[in-house]
């Protein structure tokens, strides 16, 4: 093989390991939604892009080798968009004997040698995101800690406020919600951290520490005689 064709075809497994880190990077979207950009922040976030991009160049390195006619541009994206299709279906066979099995035990110590890549994945796939939920989680914390010690009237006056400004309404559900939360039997400090909590998942954390640093510095003007 010629150093242009070498050269080629890494450019190609490029091509599909970039798609994968899009659909990566997709994930973490579609998960964390307004948490996105911090999420980015944590190794969790870049090791799922990580395996994305691996997987997706790996598929499309495996496919290109065993069928002819894949070495194109539009195959590598192909291939990167559709590799979790192509990963859910592939089984390695360990020691893949060439009489057929001859009782069920031996079935299913076959079975059992065979690597799932689907069930790899999966777990690389939930180790990522639970990684990245305790990293958010303790900086949420930190923040609905801060929330909690200010006034519930204040914070549920920001949450209306909020609903009533926002450009894409949450309408009823989104009152019905805090109503909700006012009247549940909890000690204030819960409802303080509900409706922190519910601040941050419809508005940004950015939304709500804005408040709590401005609502901070009010109180401490008032309190200066």
């Amino acid at each position: 093989m010629t150093v242009l064709p070498v050269v080629t075809h890494a450019l190609l497994v490029v091509i599909a390991a970039t798609v994968g880190f899009v659909w990566g990077l997709s994930e973490i979207v579609a998960a964390f939604k307004t948490e996105t950009g911090r999420a980015l922040r944590t190794g969790g976030a870049w090791l799922l892009i990580f395996v994305n991009s691996v997987a997706a160049g790996g598929v499309y390195l495996f496919a290109a080798t065993a069928v002819t006619g894949l070495d194109n541009w539009h195959s590598a994206v192909l291939i990167g968009l559709s590799w979790p299709i192509i990963l859910r279906n592939l089984n390695i066979k360990v020691a893949q004997p060439i009489q057929p099995p001859q009782a069920p035990e031996e079935a299913h110590a076959r079975e059992a040698a065979a690597i799932r890549f689907e069930q790899m994945y999966a777990g690389f796939q939930d180790l990522a995101r639970q990684l990245i939920n305790a990293s958010l989680t303790r900086q949420r914390m930190a923040l609905v800690n801060k929330a909690i010690e200010l006034d519930l009237a204040a914070l549920e006056k920001q949450a209306r406020l909020l609903i009533a400004t926002a450009p894409l309404q949450g309408g009823a559900e989104a009152t019905q919600y805090v109503d909700q939360v006012l009247q549940r039997p909890d000690v204030e400090d819960i409802k303080k951290a509900l409706l922190a909590a519910f601040i941050m998942n419809n508005f940004s954390r950015s939304a709500l520490e804005d408040w709590v640093a401005q609502h901070k510095s009010q109180k401490r003007k008032a309190s200066i005689p």
